[in-house]
């Protein structure tokens, strides 16, 4: 089966419409931390901002996220893309008040639409996008989310450095608009069945997984892997630039390298496959991160710790498009925006988490066995846990939702 023009269309919006919004909400963020430390508010106002960007995927998903499963999808996330572009020139203002914590308050705002959002625009794929034709275009997907990760501190940086937060904010705030004729320009049209409203429907994504063995085991071993790679983000600041010696250029290159990585690995997700292959090859795809990982650590020079980095981008690049496929082949399409919501604050909880340990770790280990031990770790659970995605089958009944 191949995609006939009127999915390229589709497909081609959704995957626009995903990476515009990510592009905005990472160039808001950036701005506002570029200007916080110009203005000499210290490093308490800079982690303020940045937890205030990652907070709500962690609170505020299990409830924003109902709205994907109870509203039309272009219709919310045209709605929620307008009142983004209306938090943003709030941003403008609470800028040039020169108010933090107006702007803390806005920043989470923001991200509260992006709870809602991106649940909404990662089920409606599956219905652009059917049966053989999914990894396609859920690779389609990640392969934008990575260039928007990748282009998003550039464009930024030049935002703010070349016209100034101000005008930068109000440009991010016309992409939000953007985003919302996008969204309406939209044929494809995803109706929830309204069903029946039930007591801590909320935590209906939470509840499948936990009921489903194959769901449960691929979120425990994301878990960990996330806790990994956590911890080293902390860690890997200090192994380039102290123990390595990168400047400053070496080290954006570095993290370029992931990003990049992170882009071959979605294209490689393209390849149609079961769900038992999928499981099987998430469950190698984690073992060569944790493996790269360990490299990393030890690496003796640039050149070998920015070939690990590549590695660890191209495995996290092909997890995201194999855990999204497995997830939509495994989930009931009534809840698939609440399941993933809750993959949303696996990810949101793992990272918060892996930051602060690490940071706490790193007090007591060095740099290089911080990082090796965590990868170590990470390969054992894959070990005990993997054996279950490893039996998984592709005629295993769809979980009730």
């Amino acid at each position: 089966m191949s995609f006939t023009s009127s999915q390229r269309r589709e497909r081609g919006l959704v995957a626009t419409g995903r990476g515009l919004s990510l592009l905005g909400d990472e160039v808001a963020v950036l701005g506002l931390v570029l200007w916080a430390s110009a203005r000499g508010e210290g490093a308490l106002a800079v982690t303020a901002l940045v937890v205030s960007a990652a907070l709500p995927q962690l609170l505020a998903a299990p409830f924003a996220v109902l709205l994907a499963d109870r509203m039309p999808t272009r219709r919310l996330v045209a709605t929620v893309s307008a009142l983004q572009s209306v938090v943003v020139l709030g941003l403008a203002v609470a800028v040039g008040t020169g108010s933090l914590p107006l702007v803390v308050v806005g920043v989470l705002a923001l991200n509260v639409g992006q709870a809602v959002a991106n649940p909404a625009w990662q089920a409606l794929v599956p219905t652009i996008a059917p049966g053989d034709d999914l990894p396609r275009a859920l690779s389609l997907l990640q392969t934008v989310t990575a260039a928007a990760m990748l282009l998003g501190p550039a464009v930024g940086g030049l935002l703010v450095g070349g016209v100034g937060i101000t005008v930068a904010l109000v440009v991010d705030a016309v992409s939000f608009l953007l985003l919302a004729g996008l969204a309406l320009a939209l044929r494809t049209e995803r109706r929830p069945e309204p069903g029946p409203r039930q007591k801590g429907a909320a935590w209906a994504g939470v509840r499948l997984v936990a009921g489903a063995p194959l769901l449960r085991a691929m979120f425990v071993l994301l878990a960990t892997t996330l806790l990994a790679i956590g911890a080293v983000n902390v860690a890997e600041v200090f192994l380039l630039t102290q123990v390595l010696g990168a400047s400053p250029q070496v080290y954006g290159a570095v993290g370029a390298l992931f990003a990049l990585g992170l882009m071959a690995g979605a294209t490689a997700g393209r390849r149609r496959l079961g769900v038992r292959a999928s499981a099987r090859l998430l469950v190698v795809v984690l073992a060569w991160m944790s493996a790269a990982l360990v490299v990393l650590g030890l690496a003796p020079s640039l050149v070998v710790a920015g070939a690990a980095t590549f590695a660890v981008g191209l495995g996290n690049g092909l997890l995201t498009v194999l855990v999204q496929s497995i997830v939509v082949r495994r989930t009931p399409e009534a809840v698939l925006g609440r399941v993933f919501a809750a993959l949303s604050a696996l990810v949101g909880a793992g990272m918060i988490v892996a930051t602060t340990a690490g940071g706490a770790l790193l007090a007591l280990v060095g740099v290089r066995e911080l990082i090796v031990g965590c990868a170590l770790l990470s390969l054992v659970v894959i070990a005990v846990v993997g054996r279950v995605l490893w039996t998984a089958r592709d005629d295993e009944p769809v979980q009730a939702a």
